[in-house]
């Protein structure tokens, strides 16, 4: 009868088991260990393990084992092996001291014996198969958008949609939703709302830049006759490395790529002007090729005098309006001359290939796009340029838009002699 009972207790703790025993022991353990007997019915591991240690005369320290309910019958048995038994759920490591002993979870022992099985079965069932592992689907390329040019008019980009380069003649942008590429507004504003965000730089010729909290600009700002207004702070702008700086090659490679979108932009404003207003640009070609000392010296001297009147008009509340407005145009004719002259460049250099004003503006601008890079002499050939386009603007009356007056005699003029 005994001997059944150890048998049957040893068989429940098997059955209740998930793997086999294995108890590594550390320090130091007799030879002969205790004699016990032990019946418990439906108890924890670890109460079992406790019980166990009271009938043992041990102190045990136990962490984590199985809370799932075990049959112990045992009589007669040593101590260490009903242990082993009570413990055949896992891999534990026992360490003694005396009589005090402290049961643990034997590290990555258990998760390696656990997982090799797993890793053996998809290895055969894949070598049954004859087939490996699909691979993964490729990553979705990142949605472009395509290029959205718009003359005369204003833009808006919703939010969710997704535009590449946004170009705005004589109109407003407002951005709600992403442009991967760059935005460039000659004579408007431009507007980020909150969740806009332009990969590139936004160009802003004659116009404002306002940027809400929530957007962001990952490339530069660059603004020109005009203010640039951003929120309290929760807008990103020149945000495009993991150190939030350009290299010097990056930040040179990005300020030619904006030099090219802004002398297109000018090109293009260009054309529009020599094919709507061929008269005015003809006269303002005629100004600068006849007399271009003097055009120089009169784009300096108007500068100055706009300068002048623009502070003059700004120190009172009714002129701040009119100051804002004739700043625009100023703007827009100061471009028209700039066009002007480099037409008037263009059709010296290669007036004997084409007579084509086109092709004599495109020219003149990439004439100025080089020069203007130049070292030590690119800001010299920019300002230059912007001086004759004043001056021209000046002598002739912005473009013959003030006529000269005409002294009037009565019905007899006297000629000129």
């Amino acid at each position: 009868m005994t001997s059944r009972r150890i048998l049957t207790g040893i068989a429940v703790l098997c059955l209740a088991g998930t793997a086999a025993a294995e108890v590594s022991r550390q320090g130091e353990w007799p030879a002969e260990e205790k004699k016990v007997s032990l019946s418990v019915k439906q108890l924890p591991r670890a109460e079992a393990v406790k019980q166990l240690a009271q009938k043992a005369g041990w102190s045990v320290l136990i962490e984590a084992p199985s809370t799932a309910p075990v049959d112990v019958e045992v009589k007669d048995q040593p101590a260490d092996k009903v242990l082993e038994l009570l413990l055949t759920d896992g891999h534990y490591v026992a360490k003694r001291d005396g009589t005090l002993i402290s049961i643990a979870p034997a590290v990555g022992v258990a998760d390696a014996a656990t997982d090799a099985p797993t890793a053996d079965a998809a290895s055969a069932a894949e070598a049954a198969a004859g087939e490996a592992a699909p691979a993964a689907p490729p990553a979705p390329e990142e949605k472009k958008g395509e290029d959205r040019v718009v003359t005369g008019g204003s833009t808006r980009v919703e939010a969710g949609e997704t535009v590449h380069d946004l170009v705005v003649m004589g109109g407003s942008a407002e951005v709600l939703g992403t442009v991967t590429g760059d935005v460039s507004v000659m004579g408007g504003s431009v507007k980020l709302r909150k969740g806009g965000r332009v990969k590139g730089d936004v160009s802003v010729v004659g116009g404002s830049f306002d940027a809400e909290d929530g957007s962001k600009v990952d490339g530069d700002v660059d603004v020109v006759g005009g203010k640039a207004r951003r929120g309290d702070g929760n807008i990103q702008i020149g945000v495009t490395k993991s150190d939030g700086h350009k290299s010097g090659f990056a930040r040179s490679v990005a300020d030619f790529g904006g030099s090219i979108t802004r002398t297109a932009l000018l090109f293009v404003f260009g054309t529009v002007l020599l094919a709507l207003a061929t008269g005015r640009m003809d006269a303002m070609q005629g100004e600068v090729a006849a007399r271009p000392m003097r055009t120089l010296a009169l784009g300096l001297v108007g500068s100055l005098v706009a300068a002048i009147a623009v502070i003059a008009l700004c120190v009172t509340v009714v002129g701040i309006p009119i100051a804002i407005v004739a700043l625009l145009l100023g703007v827009l004719g100061t471009y028209a001359g700039i066009c002007a002259a480099l037409t008037t460049l263009g059709a010296a250099v290669f007036h004997h290939k084409s007579q084509n004003p086109y092709v004599h503006l495109a020219v003149g601008c990439a004439l100025f796009l080089v020069a203007s890079w130049l070292p030590w002499v690119g800001g010299l050939v920019t300002a230059a340029v912007v001086l004759f386009g004043i001056g021209a603007l000046v002598a002739t009356r912005g473009a013959g838009v003030f006529p000269r007056k005409v002294k009037n005699d009565g019905p007899y003029r006297t000629a000129a002699v």
